[in-house]
């Protein structure tokens, strides 16, 4: 039998017990959303269809895209946190009347066309905003949510809008 020493005996059970810790991550369920949400349910091709919806609305250009900033993230948990049961149902179905109405434009879903697809399919559902339908309704949330989270991300607050503390700065020459 070999001399063990208490050293050795606790680095080898540091690394056993780092192993258990990391196994349920590696063993996570993909069919579930990045995001914890407790009141809806979205998969993951909605989440996929969702983010690029979120990025044609705010595309990337010099500056981060909706996708960069994860507004898709904050939409679903906009929706699921602060709406009404009937407003998380009529986005849900929004949601499946927006990737049946990309497959009956375009032959494809949202994920799967071109931008001037996207920006085709966007451009007919904005011209359709006067209709009161669980699409628009889908649509105009998830955009007004976007902008929400655009410009409240931490590079729109420190790079585009600088935000001051209250009260500011002192400007004693200004006339009121």
């Amino acid at each position: 039998m070999t001399n063990l020493k208490r050293r050795e005996v606790l680095k080898q059970f540091v690394f056993v017990s780092a192993g258990f810790a990391l196994i349920p991550s590696c063993m996570q369920d993909r069919s579930k959303s990045n995001v914890l949400l407790k009141k809806i349910k979205v998969m993951p091709d909605d989440e996929a269809m969702l983010s690029e919806l979120c990025e044609t609305i705010i595309p990337k250009t010099d500056t981060p895209g909706a996708k960069d900033i994860s507004a898709h993230l904050f939409v679903l948990k906009m929706v699921d946190d602060c709406r009404t049961k009937a407003e998380q149902e009529r986005f849900m179905r929004g949601m499946k009347d927006f990737n049946q109405f990309c497959s009956a434009t375009s032959g494809d879903g949202f994920v799967d066309c071109s931008l001037e697809q996207r920006g085709k399919i966007v451009d007919e559902i904005i011209s359709k905003k006067d209709q009161d339908t669980d699409l628009i309704a889908f649509f105009t949330t998830v955009k007004s949510l976007v902008i929400q989270s655009y410009t409240s991300s931490q590079f729109f607050l420190t790079n585009v809008q600088v935000y001051e503390l209250v009260p500011g700065r002192y400007q004693g020459c200004v006339s009121i």
